[in-house]
């Protein structure tokens, strides 16, 4: 093998060791999904801060029925109000942020396996074009061109690596995590292609029973009819009767309203998924092709036929094509799981594909 690989293998081993010495008071925590999120939900800074303006909320409509007072009260109300709707934006913000992340690190664990694939072609390409060069049968230009691509390799593999070790560091803040913790996600995820069968009309009528701004735009119409029932009797001032009209009228064009951008966001993502899918078809293609060709100039070249020009060039068209092809993968299967969670249905449950634990 040659000695600067040798020699690369060595430092990254010892990097990492030094690294595991220097961590070696932290504890590793074994992760799932589902535990990430607890763990998000419980330490998130920014949701704490969120968590503390809601307690701070109750308590201030809690002081102002102690007194009883009619216009705090009323103030108080609308407050911890908007205090609650942020809190369950927030909540669900985390939930899509902590899963987004979650499969991102593991597919940058994809990214940087097809660069040590890439790595290890181009030190076996290094080995065959010295065992050439020092038969006297390819130039030394020839060798500086395999030497080049291993180099480029290299480079290729130690920048996935530090972009894996960020990736880790942005996973333990949004957990609330020391930035050093270390880490071993449980869940894998099955990133086998599923095809996306579902209906658009299916998705939409799926949303509309799960969608949360759905549901409180049904609560509330369902609240100002109640008044207008109540207020309809000749007991009770006219005047109340018409503005509990009013807001029955309000809270039927809110649904209306709620309803339409349901549907526009649920068509976007819908044909976004469908893009998705396409393209990772397309890249399987342009993966299957790159592979041929590299066949093709490899048996080329061991017949002597051409120079390993032909052969680095393929290879590395062949590691941009394998790293284009997981990353349209992994897009696919994340925009394809967030989007039937988000429609109330069960990933895992809905074509075969999902977490694995």
């Amino acid at each position: 093998m040659n000695k600067r690989f040798t020699y690369l293998g060595l430092v990254i081993i010892g990097v990492m060791l030094v690294g595991a010495a220097a961590a070696a008071d932290t504890p590793v925590i074994e992760i799932s999904l589902e535990q990430a999120l607890t763990q998000a939900l419980e330490q998130n800074l920014d949701f704490s801060l969120i968590k503390i303006d809601l307690e701070q909320a109750k308590k201030e409509l809690e002081r102002a029925l102690f007194i009883g007072d009619a216009e705090m009260i009323e103030t108080a109300q609308t407050k911890l109000e908007e205090q609650e709707q942020k809190y369950t934006d927030a909540e669900q913000n985390l939930i899509t942020k902590v899963r987004s992340a979650y499969y991102e690190l593991l597919q940058q664990e994809a990214s940087v396996e097809n660069q040590e694939k890439a790595l290890t072609r181009a030190q076996t390409q290094l080995d065959i074009d010295q065992a050439k060069f020092d038969a006297g049968v390819i130039s030394t230009i020839d060798l500086q061109r395999s030497k080049n691509s291993l180099l480029n390799a290299e480079n290729s593999y130690q920048s996935a690596i530090i972009t894996l070790e960020t990736k880790y560091m942005e996973f333990n803040s949004l957990l609330g995590l020391d930035l050093n913790t270390r880490i071993i996600l449980t869940d894998r995820i099955n990133v086998d292609f599923v095809p996306f069968e579902l209906e658009l009309d299916e998705a939409f009528a799926l949303a509309l029973e799960s969608d949360q701004t759905i549901v409180s735009a049904k609560e509330a119409l369902v609240q100002a009819i109640d008044k207008v029932k109540a207020a309809d009797n000749e007991f009770t001032p006219r005047v109340e009767l018409e503005k509990a009209l009013v807001e029955q009228e309000k809270a039927e064009i809110r649904l209306q309203q709620a309803e339409s951008a349901l549907y526009f966001r649920i068509r976007g993502e819908y044909y976004q998924i469908k893009n998705a899918a396409e393209s990772v078809n397309a890249k399987e293609r342009d993966l299957h092709l790159e592979r041929q060709i590299l066949q093709a100039e490899e048996t080329k070249y061991a017949a002597g036929v051409i120079s390993n020009q032909a052969v680095v060039a393929q290879q590395e068209k062949l590691a941009q094509a394998e790293d284009a092809y997981t990353q349209a993968l992994w897009s696919y299967s994340q925009l394809r799981h967030q989007f039937l969670i988000g429609i109330g249905l069960d990933p895992t449950s809905v074509g075969g594909a999902g977490d694995e634990a």
